[in-house]
């Protein structure tokens, strides 16, 4: 019987899905803090607000924040995703 790890059985096959990964990277952020010191927090948390309403308004999800950057996804519906056999591979439907 093979182990499992929290929720996750590796034995189950998964499903493939169709998403668009974003990163937004805060420029200069060693500098920043440097000179913002204890402040810097708050200029993250204002610039984490910004991403966070637009990425929602855009339908997107923002997965993670490390530090100076935001991991951003944007996953496809099933209905909007087909399946191209030349390159065996799931992608966007486009119109």
């Amino acid at each position: 019987m093979a182990k499992t790890q929290g929720n996750v059985d590796p034995m189950v096959p998964g499903n493939k899905c169709v998403a668009i990964f974003g990163f937004c990277d805060i420029r200069s952020f060693t500098k920043m803090t440097n000179v913002l010191q204890e402040r810097i927090i708050v200029f993250v948390n204002e610039i984490a607000d910004i991403v966070h309403g637009t990425v929602d308004m855009f339908s997107g999800a923002t997965n993670k924040n490390i530090g100076n950057a935001f991991l951003i996804v944007w996953k496809f519906d099933e209905k909007d995703t087909v399946y191209d056999a030349k390159i065996g591979n799931m992608g966007p439907k486009y119109s």
